[in-house]
């Protein structure tokens, strides 16, 4: 399938890519969903909105739920390619499965939080009526996301996949340790005895790796993230590398074989003499934003991030006793 360029104005200096005028209509919508989440009130505004815009609703084969029995099931490389927008209804797994297929058809997502934390997500159900006027009144953003290809090299020959948030590495329980090495741009920078190693995205900087003490990255810094899993030595630090580099792992000789997972999806076992090379994927995940919350107020309100000063003092702290120069 050849690849389709976005359908919104970008602008060329930043990933963060507004639209100068409104795009052009938006005939077809697809939509994503979770099964196992009450719907309702989601399908209940795009039907309504798809209804009064003319527009045409497609979705999944075996995914349309009651509420949206009356749309086109289309596959999955066929429901990408015919979309104008894809709406996703979940959680971060739903959305990034949104991204999976929209993004080689260059088609951004809107994500509404159906799950726990929803980093991805722009807005909740209450909100998604307001928002999908909004969408249509072309009073939007698309966000570009760093998306990563990685290729599993083994006896069997190469298979490449595109991870959104992660690739994890991780050992094969009752098999002992995982021995990885590590190098960037074809040079060795280290050898782990571990659990295993993340490889994220900023995207994937509030996911797993955040959970084993990796930073916080903005969406719109272009890296790659590399995080060891219990290591067995001193060095447990994140290295972040550009995402114009190569990053090769080869699974050595006295490792364990290992897991492999995308996106929280397990691919494959590895075993030793394997290797993996992760680089930039030519085709990034785009995501609605509306403007109404930056990624800091969101990460801030997801994590519920507890200011000090709030917690000590009822009055709001009005001046600085120290200004700036």
């Amino acid at each position: 399938m050849t690849r389709r360029g976005p359908k919104l104005a970008f602008t060329e200096r930043t990933r963060l890519m507004s639209i100068a005028a409104p795009p052009k209509s938006l005939t077809t919508v697809g939509v994503v969903t979770h099964p196992r989440r009450n719907c309702d009130e989601v399908f209940t505004a795009i039907v309504g909105w798809v209804r009064t815009r003319g527009a045409r609703l497609i979705g999944l084969p075996g995914e349309a739920p009651a509420g949206l029995s009356h749309t086109d099931q289309l596959p999955g490389e066929d429901f990408a390619s015919t979309a104008d927008l894809v709406i996703a209804a979940g959680g971060d797994g739903t959305i990034l499965r949104a991204l999976a297929l929209a993004a080689p058809a260059g088609v951004p997502v809107l994500g509404v939080n159906l799950g726990r934390l929803g980093f991805l997500a722009e807005v909740d159900p209450p909100e998604l009526g307001r928002a999908l006027e909004a969408v249509g009144a072309g009073e939007y953003r698309v966000e570009e996301r760093l998306a990563l290809e990685c290729t599993l090299h083994t006896d069997d020959g190469p298979t490449t996949h595109r991870a959104f948030n992660d690739l994890v590495v991780w050992r094969t329980p009752g098999f002992g340790q995982a021995a990885l090495a590590v190098s960037v741009g074809g040079e060795l920078f280290v050898r782990y005895a571990a659990d295993g190693l993340i490889v994220a995205t900023p995207t994937g900087s509030t996911a797993y790796t955040l959970s084993v003490g990796g930073p916080i990255v903005s969406p719109v810094v272009d890296a790659i993230l590399v995080t060891p899993l219990a290591p067995h030595g001193l060095f447990n630090r994140t290295l972040t590398i550009a995402a114009a580099e190569l990053l090769e792992i080869d699974v050595l000789g006295e490792s364990a074989p290992v897991v492999v997972e995308r996106d929280g999806a397990r691919e494959r076992e590895l075993t030793p003499g394997a290797r993996i090379t992760v680089r930039r994927s030519d085709a990034p995940g785009l995501l609605v934003r509306l403007g109404w919350t930056s990624f800091y107020g969101r990460a801030r309100r997801k994590l519920q991030l507890a200011d000090p000063i709030e917690l000590g003092h009822t009055r709001e702290v009005k001046d600085n006793p120290y200004p700036r120069a």
